[in-house]
């Protein structure tokens, strides 16, 4: 069997700003839209967007899934089904059927299509549970546990994390890597990304309007096209993948462009327990969070190289929940000149060991026209609650570059960085990608 290069076309409406790709599961081909998330590992769709019932192909397990995500977390059931990602097509695909949700972790979307590695699918097998409660069939679908008895999403997922201990563990296989052991494409893809918000093209825009913008589309390339993998490409980036859970890298230090250095403490020094390195690379997310021995001192040296900044960012300090308010409302564009914020950079631990360095300029550090036209929000941000001193990189890194994760290289693989010629911010008339991404049947009013 031949392996394919697949395109998957994305777009970031459905997920504030996060991209989703649209998939087909099951012998009734339902069409749902999954977040593409490179910063967790398992296939997972909501039952509100796959009935699950009216698939003929549809497999029951006795395994369920319970993950908790930075934001967020969800619980439910293991099945097996068929699924279509453009021309490709896989059967008997383990995915979680969400039961139970919190914090609205999907938004718009129907779920999520976690991109990393299978130490993050963690399945629990609960046979031995299903048969001491006389559960006939022993499976996890339909979910076996009342709704009655726990109303509350929380009370779920806290009552599912006390039967853990007792339950044996069991690894799920990740989609993506069932892919490449199938011979279905290369241990490779490429995700191209121009926003880390939905860019408001105009006051009141539709959004047909907003979905033909291409500053609003993406595309998911699995197996990545030849010139993207080519093992000496001329102005590529190359971060060493130092363990395969999350894609971990070393990030050893910040700084803006032509300052110092802000040193990042190793993995070691900072007794981060979660995962094998100080930062990961996460689609997934929408910000850029860093611990506070960085933020802190590169937000102090911003406010006295800029005497405007501590204003205009202040608004998108303090804690999540102010944060999230802020990116929900944003401030007036017209008070930023852009061409005056100094560059970021990152260095970071090269494929070699060598230190190589990534920039991400203020156009990706602020997004303007969001969350509205004529407004801006700020999309750096300090450390998330209840998460390790653990920097979490997310889009607004990869939107300048073509970000290539290249499993197949190396010990563990590396992530390329390719630049990328930006695209006006200013309207759009025609989507270069020719065709809007979004499933229409779930397109947003």
């Amino acid at each position: 069997m031949s392996k394919r290069i697949i395109e998957l076309k994305l777009t970031n409406l459905l997920a504030e700003g996060g991209y989703t790709a649209c998939l087909r599961l099951g012998s009734e081909a339902q069409s749902v839209n999954l977040i593409i998330d490179t910063g967790s590992s398992t296939l997972v769709v909501h039952e509100s967007g796959y009935k699950a019932g009216n698939d003929k192909e549809l497999k029951p397990t006795t395994l369920a899934q319970e993950v908790n995500y930075g934001l967020g977390g969800w619980l439910g059931a293991v099945v097996h089904t068929s699924i279509h990602a453009g021309e490709l097509a896989m059967a008997d695909t383990p995915l979680a059927l969400v039961h139970a949700e919190a914090e609205h972790t999907f938004l718009d979307a129907d779920g999520i299509w976690g991109m990393a590695y299978h130490p993050l699918n963690r399945g629990y097998d609960l046979t031995t549970y299903l048969t001491s409660h006389g559960i006939d069939p022993a499976s996890t679908f339909p979910w076996p546990f009342p709704d009655e008895a726990h109303p509350l999403v929380k009370q779920q997922l806290d009552d599912f994390k006390a039967l853990l201990p007792q339950l044996p563990e069991e690894d799920v296989a990740t989609c993506f890597t069932l892919m490449e052991e199938r011979g279905l494409c290369a241990n490779r893809f490429t995700l191209i990304t121009r926003r880390s918000s939905i860019h408001v093209t105009a006051p009141n825009a539709c959004a047909n309007t907003l979905a033909a913008d291409p500053l609003n589309q993406g595309l998911l390339i699995l197996g990545s096209h030849a010139a993207d993998a080519a093992p000496n490409h001329g102005c590529a980036v190359d971060l060493k993948v130092v363990h395969d859970r999350y894609y971990n890298v070393n990030l050893k230090a910040v700084r803006w462009q032509n300052d110092t250095d802000i040193a990042l403490p190793t993995a070691q020094a900072a007794h981060l327990c979660r995962g094998s390195s100080n930062a990961i690379v996460d689609s997934g997310a929408s910000l850029i969070c860093l611990p506070a021995v960085a933020f802190t001192p590169l937000m102090q040296r911003l406010w006295a190289r800029l005497p405007d900044s501590k204003q205009l960012t202040s608004p998108f300090m303090g804690d999540i929940s102010q944060i999230m308010a802020a990116q929900k409302q944003g401030i007036d564009s017209s008070l930023l000149n852009l061409d005056d914020w100094p560059r970021l950079e990152f260095v970071f631990e090269g494929a070699n060991g060598e230190n190589v360095c990534l920039g991400v300029d203020a156009h990706h550090y602020w997004q303007v026209n969001a969350p509205d036209y004529g407004k801006a929000v700020f999309k750096l941000m300090g450390q998330l609650p209840h998460w390790p001193a653990q920097s979490i990189l997310g889009l607004p890194l990869f939107n300048p570059y073509r970000v290539v994760f290249r499993r197949d290289l190396g010990e563990q693989g590396i992530v390329r960085f390719i630049p990328h010629p930006p695209l006006s911010q200013g309207p759009v008339s025609q989507s270069p990608l020719n065709q809007n991404p979004i499933n229409q049947s779930k397109a947003m009013p």
